[in-house]
């Protein structure tokens, strides 16, 4: 890889589904609507693990814990389960570290393969923070560039050699272990741009993994079908997987 991110970040992946936040409405209108695929607050009871759907954790179970206060507590990377294809979204997250520095290595991210992507760094600001507080480090992408923020301030931006190339993201921590105050992580949420599915309409021809929004809510076709009037997404889960 060209320019300075490190190749020792480590693998990826996570997808927790959650609503779509607009209405009937927006639906119709928007051309994308934004959802959100990632969402953990780290709640749960102290000592436990973090979610293993969402999180795979290097160097096992005992390097990341939660503190029954909703936070969690990483002495080793902690990497998403899945990565994301889509080619617009934000990763954000919540983080007090020991680190002042280093935007990039507090929230990292990897390809589909588990490599750090190639391409080339900019810099855009400084990333320096204290050490006592948490603070908001965010990474917003498109088909060609990431772009890291810290607390709102765009600190560094890096050009894709590969463009719409599928993401994971990193919690990373060079250093430490299962008592180190290294790194706690207060939240994470990741945010991705969809195409705007249509409204479900009966007498309509729909197929496997196409998304449609009824009422409030938007849904996975689960098979291939035509849909009749009591066929609705809310009355046939066999159909239809609500995201």
């Amino acid at each position: 890889m060209k320019g300075s991110l490190p190749r020792a970040l480590t693998v990826a992946a996570v997808v927790a589904a959650a609503a779509l936040a607009v209405g009937p409405g927006d639906i119709a209108e928007a051309a994308t609507v934004s959802r959100v695929v990632l969402s953990d607050d780290f709640s749960g009871d102290r000592g436990a693990g973090p979610d293993d759907d969402v999180w795979t954790t290097e160097g096992g179970r005992g390097f990341a814990w939660l503190d029954g206060d909703g936070r969690l507590a990483l002495g080793s990377a902690l990497r998403t389960e899945k990565t994301f294809g889509q080619a617009y979204g934000r990763a954000e997250a919540r983080i007090r570290m020991w680190r002042t520095d280093g935007a990039w290595k507090a929230l990292g991210v990897l390809d589909g393969s588990g490599r750090v992507p190639a391409g080339t760094v900019e810099t855009l600001g400084s990333d320096r923070v204290g050490a006592d507080d948490f603070h908001t480090y965010a990474v917003d992408w498109t088909p060609t560039t990431l772009t890291w923020s810290l607390d709102g301030r765009k600190v560094l931006r890096f050009t894709r050699t590969e463009k719409g190339v599928p993401l994971a993201f990193v919690l990373n921590l060079a250093a430490g272990g299962r008592y180190s105050s290294g790194m706690v992580v207060d939240s994470m949420k990741v945010t991705v741009r969809v195409p705007a599915p249509a409204a479900w309409k009966a007498f309509t021809s729909y197929k496997a993994g196409q998304f449609v929004g009824y009422g409030k809510a938007v849904y996975r076709v689960r098979e291939a079908h035509t849909s009749l009037p009591d066929w609705r997404p809310d009355l046939v889960p066999a159909l239809f997987q609500k995201v």
